[in-house]
């Protein structure tokens, strides 16, 4: 996650260009220079900081909390799926609508976000192995949920160059476009039972997510490793029901 005292010391040295009509500073002349190319007054960078900085804040709470949570052994699907939704605000932001990581040059932790995820996605593919039916539903929620991010990752990457389309590819992500909107994927995780109608859906979801991991284990063997027998011998017995 980005740095929030990055943000807020940015806020404060805007506080002082409200303040001054000819700043002297450097860091305050750099702002300036910054709204001016932008064409925005310093009050809207302001705010656009200001509603980063929120963001930044509310996602490391709600990763604290997870964190508690995961050490206790429970999964808290509710929190990792607004966690997400906050991270892809954050980005969207950052990134794609304001251009603020032109001052906040960020460019490198968001390259390193995006590997971290990525690999948590193509894993989440091997580990479906281990996963309980019944349990499936869930994972199908988390898995939706990263898509929305991943998309404006890859997105932000390619606006500022940390990665080139090639780069991208090889990641090898396969279909990343959602099935679900961010209310409904809220609004899924807040359920005790599941409707039938989305059990059906998430099982569909799991055979077409087991025929991805073929595709996927078929150009990307070293991801499953030792297990990649297992692997194989589980996607077909899917495929079989």
């Amino acid at each position: 996650m980005f740095d929030s005292i990055q943000v807020q010391e940015k806020i404060e040295v805007l506080k002082r260009c409200l303040n001054d009509a000819k700043p002297q500073d450097e860091k305050m002349a750099g702002m300036l220079r910054f709204a001016n190319i932008r064409q925005i007054s310093l009050i809207q960078l302001k705010e656009e900081l200001e509603r980063l900085l929120e963001r930044l804040i509310r996602g490391r709470e709600i990763y604290q909390v997870i964190c508690e949570k995961s050490t206790k052994g429970e999964l808290p699907l509710l929190l990792y799926v607004r966690h997400y939704f906050i991270m892809k605000e954050i980005i969207d932001i950052e990134f794609i609508n304001s251009d603020l990581y032109l001052i906040t040059n960020n460019q490198e932790k968001l390259k390193g976000l995006t590997i971290n995820l990525v690999e948590q996605f193509n894993q989440s593919k091997i580990e479906i192995v281990d996963i309980i039916d019944k349990d499936f539903y869930k994972v199908y929620i988390l898995r939706e949920s990263l898509k929305h991010l991943i998309q404006s990752l890859i997105k932000a990457c390619l606006k500022v160059n940390v990665f080139t389309e090639e780069e991208i590819n090889a990641f090898n992500l396969g279909n990343i476009t959602p099935l679900e909107s961010e209310a409904m994927l809220i609004s899924l995780a807040s359920m005790k039972k599941w409707d039938q109608t989305y059990r059906n859906i998430a099982n569909t979801q799991r055979k077409n997510t087991v025929e991805s991991l073929l595709d996927f284990l078929k150009t990307s063997p070293k991801w499953a490793g030792n297990d990649f027998e297992e692997c194989l011998e589980y996607v077909n017995e899917v495929r079989r029901q």
